[in-house]
């Protein structure tokens, strides 16, 4: 009766050790997963910041390609008149 005794009594410390690491893990994991969370929302935040960068970055292409237009005709519109009037004074001169 002693021995079973003690073996129940190893027993329930042994269950209580499992009990007190299946806490400890249950713990662990619940840190763990708001952890992930964190994460997820930080990585949420990294991609609405990268989509608004691209949008800005893409209006700023479409100013630039205007302005490139804008400089090609005048400096064609330039060209020409400087042509024109070298012509022009070719022609008036003799």
């Amino acid at each position: 009766m002693g021995s079973e005794q003690a073996a129940l009594n190893d027993i329930s410390v042994k269950v209580g050790r499992f009990e007190v690491m299946q806490e400890n893990n249950t713990k662990a994991i619940t840190d763990m997963a708001a952890s992930v969370n964190k994460l997820v929302d930080k990585l949420d935040r990294s991609d609405d910041i990268a989509k608004e960068a691209l949008d800005k970055s893409k209006s700023a292409h479409k100013r630039l390609d205007g302005i490139d237009k804008i400089i090609f005709w005048v400096s064609t519109t330039v060209i020409g008149l400087v042509l024109v009037g070298l012509v022009g004074l070719v022609i008036i001169k003799p």
